[in-house]
């Protein structure tokens, strides 16, 4: 990489031409000669404060007392101690690394003489406020979620966990973009060999451009062509601070409202923050339904095929018999209604996310009221489908994780159509495709379906969430270096501690 000389016309050159600043308007370069010292401070207009580079920077150059002895050579250094009131100030001789720094919305002082640049934090670009959280929303529990600015992230993660032990490590990726990614961990906890993953996958990431959170996951997890998502991605501080607490590691991403955690198990992706805010009995109450509302979503439509197609011996005659009356007028086949419903069903979905505002969900409401009554009094749809693909729809909605729940629209069509070829058999067929293939996946080391197979340590914390006093160790699947996470939960219960 270059190095900046000592004079500063051509320093001024270099970043001339560097930011195309002939055509660029919005690189700025305010150039001033205090005691004839010619002087040159460089931003991008926008991105950096102006006021505070006018409070902080400009005029206290213009105040300045005379350089007096002091050797050209030591300009940069005498700025930094003795004029610029900045807390952050630091030397740079390397021409990238300072442009890299004004890109950040900093500003950058040059002196004549000098082959030291001093960069100063002056960022002072418009960042979302922190907000509820848009997709996983909570009962009980914080109403913090993480917006775009990568250093609000970091502040609400400091925030949550007030530990020395919480590690964070910079990185840049995408040769252009240049966007600031982290890897945050607690250190004495986390397992080195899963950080030094992480930052071996995200420093072999080679692209141009990197503008989502969604994209990195990509290109870091282990089998991207797969189904099921590997890596679990969260809005919410709490939950990222709870992923740390086990051991995980999180990659937070600048420009989005996201956070990556892995290793992540396909159990984790059932679970909320509502589990452990309440009382272990709701917690465990909510989380079975949430579980079963999954397999309703995957299974039910699939199984209703299949009984009308193949098997219609298995139900009650008096139940077969008003299904069957359902359909003395409708023209289409079953699988063909399950498909078109379920397509309209997620049409309505996709448009009620794209409405804007409360638009949206009135939007949903009142398209799914219409066009089942519609369809149903015209004789296109059984009035028993509308139910089964509603109690499916609704047990879609149950699941927490949105890339999971995308996961089940995929394979609840694929069960259809197998439904639809072979029954009961098909269905179980597909469903070993699934399961196979699943188990084999990993992410960063650990098995998907752990700790169920293979059997790992754990609290009572899968199907069910146990009380509180029960959670003394920390989960085995990011194999933590702390295994004991709160050995006297109740210390203070006598009865308790015998």
């Amino acid at each position: 990489m270059p190095s900046l000389g000592y004079c500063i016309a051509d320093n001024l050159e270099t970043f001339q031409e560097l930011f195309h600043a002939q055509r660029n308007c919005d690189f700025i370069i305010r150039e001033l000669s205090p005691y004839g010292v010619r002087m040159a401070v460089l931003y991008i207009d926008g991105m950096a404060s102006r006021t505070n580079i006018e409070d902080m920077v400009l005029r206290p150059l213009m105040r300045m007392r005379p350089f007096g002895s002091i050797a050209p050579a030591g300009r940069a250094q005498a700025l930094m101690d003795m004029v610029l009131p900045t807390g952050t100030g630091e030397l740079e001789t390397d021409v990238m690394k300072v442009a890299n720094f004004i890109l950040d919305g900093n500003c950058a002082v040059l002196c004549d003489g000098s082959g030291e640049a001093v960069l100063a934090e002056m960022q002072g670009f418009v960042t979302r406020s922190v907000d509820q959280p848009l997709i996983e929303n909570v009962t009980f529990g914080p109403h913090e979620a993480f917006n775009e600015s990568i250093r609000t992230n970091l502040t609400l993660l400091h925030r949550t966990l007030r530990t020395p032990d919480l590690v964070t490590e910079m990185m840049e990726i995408g040769s252009t973009s240049k966007t600031k990614v982290a890897v945050v961990y607690l250190s004495g906890v986390a397992n080195p060999d899963t950080v030094n993953e992480f930052k071996r996958r995200l420093s072999g990431v080679k692209v141009d451009k990197l503008l989502s959170i969604g994209q990195l996951q990509q290109l870091i997890e282990d089998r991207p062509g797969r189904l099921l998502p590997q890596i679990l991605q969260t809005e919410r501080p709490d939950r990222t601070a709870s992923f740390l607490m086990d051991g995980m590691v999180a990659v937070v991403c600048d420009n989005s409202p996201y956070v990556l955690a892995a290793p992540a198990t396909f159990l984790t992706f059932l679970h909320t923050p509502d589990d452990h805010a309440l009382r272990w009995q709701y917690g465990s109450f909510i989380r079975v339904v949430r579980i079963l509302g999954f397999f309703l979503s995957l299974l039910l439509p699939a199984v209703y095929n299949a009984l009308l197609l193949f098997h219609q011996e298995l139900l009650p005659t008096d139940l077969l018999t008003s299904i069957l009356e359902g359909y003395t007028l409708v023209p289409l086949s079953v699988t063909l209604e399950l498909v078109l419903m379920d397509f309209i069903f997620d049409l309505i979905n996709e448009a009620s996310l794209r409405m804007p505002g409360s638009m949206g969900s009135t939007l949903g409401i009142v398209g799914g009221l219409v066009l089942g009554q519609a369809a149903v009094s015209a004789n296109l749809i059984s009035p028993m489908l509308i139910i089964i693909v509603s109690v499916a729809g609704l047990g879609l909605f149950a699941v927490p994780s949105y890339p999971l729940s995308l996961a089940l629209r995929i394979a609840r069509l694929v069960l259809v159509i197998a439904s639809t070829v072979a029954g009961f058999v098909g269905i179980a067929l597909a469903l070993c495709f699934f399961i196979g293939s699943s188990a084999a996946l990993e992410s960063f080391g650990t098995p998907y379906f752990a700790p169920l197979a293979p059997h790992m340590r754990h609290n009572g914390d899968l199907f069910l969430r146990l009380p509180e006093r029960f959670q003394k160790k920390r989960p085995g699947m990011a194999h933590p270096l702390k295994t004991n996470a709160a050995p006297a939960p109740r210390g203070w219960d006598k009865k308790e501690g015998k």
